[in-house]
């Protein structure tokens, strides 16, 4: 029998923890903010005020750049660091089709690391909902979603 942490994860679970989510925890990638983006998205949690901020700037269909910023825990830093990764310099197309099957995937994790990396997701849509939004002549600094479930661990013990 194995014996279960504060994280909610067994001994095994732990081992399991591959070292490029290791790398991508001591070492975010794409982390601030971008000057000049062509869309910025938000996603809020508003039970735990927790947020992500994605900036994004795409040029004959390619993500060319893709930053985030975050006031969430690791769970999210690491969704951030590992999606901005997967889509950079990839075409919009395969970037929508990445965040929804990342999406699809987070269905087997547990609650608080579904909503915490839904965070990272949100934000993503918002940005692209940003882009056109102004590519339409709307003024907008913005915009935001907010998160459905949240990242609060004490909603997975009812």
């Amino acid at each position: 029998m194995n014996k279960e942490n504060k994280s909610g994860l067994d001994d095994n679970q732990i081992k399991d923890v591959s070292a490029e989510i290791l790398d991508h925890m001591m070492y975010p990638r794409n982390y601030g903010k971008l000057e000049e983006a062509q869309g910025v998205g938000m996603c809020v949690d508003k039970k735990t005020g927790e947020f992500v901020m994605l900036y994004i700037n795409i040029h004959n269909d390619i993500v060319n750049t893709i930053q985030f910023g975050a006031n969430a825990c690791q769970d999210t830093i690491v969704a951030g660091s590992l999606f901005t990764e997967m889509v950079k310099g990839d075409s919009l197309k395969n970037a929508i089709r990445a965040a929804k099957l990342m999406d699809e995937k987070l269905e087997n994790a547990p609650k608080k690391q579904q909503a915490c990396s839904r965070l990272v997701l949100r934000a993503f849509d918002a940005a692209l909902i940003n882009r056109d939004n102004q590519n339409n002549g709307k003024d907008e600094e913005f915009f935001t979603i907010d998160l459905k479930e949240t990242c609060d661990i004490d909603e997975d013990v009812k």
